[in-house]
């Protein structure tokens, strides 16, 4: 059985991010963590992650998003006011998007056409150091 035969994945760039991350040996794994996240009216919503990378005690939380919704912007959202600093969620979109999901809704962000630099940030990342600052792009409009 191949590497690549042991991930999951449920998209196509989900697989992209996948078969990068195998490229560069970066150790990840699919679905691996469950979170509630409560919504604005209390309500909680279950929470998975696409795909775990840990760096240390440093979490990278990827979710490859090639349809951008509000449902899914609000839980992101939501997910990041609840959990920890120690969590970096970043996200992936197919490059004409990036702009389109607003900045409370990830860590960090990388087109499509930038999986390779998004891989190697993470890969990089010491596990006994600082999460390094990201600056996130204007959104449009």
């Amino acid at each position: 059985m191949t590497e690549r035969a042991k991930h999951e994945f449920r998209t196509k760039l989900e697989a992209t991010v996948c078969a990068e991350m195998v490229r560069q040996g970066l150790p990840h794994e699919h679905r691996s963590l469950r979170f509630r996240v409560r919504n604005a009216a209390g309500a909680a919503a279950k929470y998975s992650p696409a795909i775990v990378a840990r760096r240390g005690p440093i979490l990278f939380l990827v979710e490859p998003m090639a349809v951008i919704s509000r449902p899914a912007i609000e839980r992101l959202t939501g997910f990041l006011d609840q959990h920890s600093p120690e969590i970096v969620l970043v996200i992936v979109a197919p490059d004409a998007k990036v702009r389109k999901v607003p900045p409370e809704a990830y860590d960090e962000i990388y087109p499509e056409s930038e999986v390779t630099r998004m891989t190697r940030r993470i890969r990089e990342q010491d596990p006994n150091g600082i999460v390094l600052p990201f600056e996130k792009p204007r959104p449009a409009g």
